[in-house]
């Protein structure tokens, strides 16, 4: 969003909204904030527009689709050059099993979230994406027993 937006409290009831249920009639929207459907509208492609709302998706279950197993990995470059992190981003960005990977400081330099089909194949992507990978000094696989808590809405803060 681009910082001379300025938020109020209809943008931040919308945004709010929104998060618990993209799919729900701009009227029934403009009922709860209190604005008519036309000026509700006019809020929400506004807030698509500067960015405010990043992209709205439909959430599919990993396991719908045949991948029952997520894992996290910390992965550890050998060198923390700039090229080096460019060029694994790249590499991650191109993996349709990683969901997805953040680039992060400490002792850890990637932490990247994946399925799988089973332990081979997660075993063999392992291999080829970390193992076999000259840029990677190592890497740490957790094994997502079961989620705790699912993807969230950010909060909304009221009090500016």
């Amino acid at each position: 969003m681009r910082r001379h937006e300025k938020l109020d409290e209809f943008d931040l009831r919308l945004l709010e909204l929104l998060q618990a249920d993209a799919q729900r009639p701009v009227p029934a929207l403009a009922e709860a904030v209190g604005l008519s459907a036309p000026a509700c509208y006019r809020r929400i492609r506004r807030l698509r527009e500067t960015g405010a709302i990043a992209r709205e998706v439909a959430v599919v279950s990993p396991r719908t689709l045949g991948w029952p197993l997520s894992m996290l990995l910390l992965v550890t470059l050998e060198r923390e050059g700039a090229r080096t992190v460019d060029e694994m981003m790249r590499v991650l960005q191109d993996v349709p099993e990683v969901i997805e990977a953040w680039n992060v400081t400490g002792d850890t330099d990637f932490v990247v979230r994946m399925v799988a089909r089973d332990m081979e194949s997660y075993d063999e992507l392992a291999r080829r994406l970390f193992a076999a990978d000259e840029r990677v000094r190592g890497f740490q696989t957790l094994v997502v027993i079961r989620q705790v808590k699912e993807r969230s809405p950010i909060p909304v803060a009221w009090e500016r």
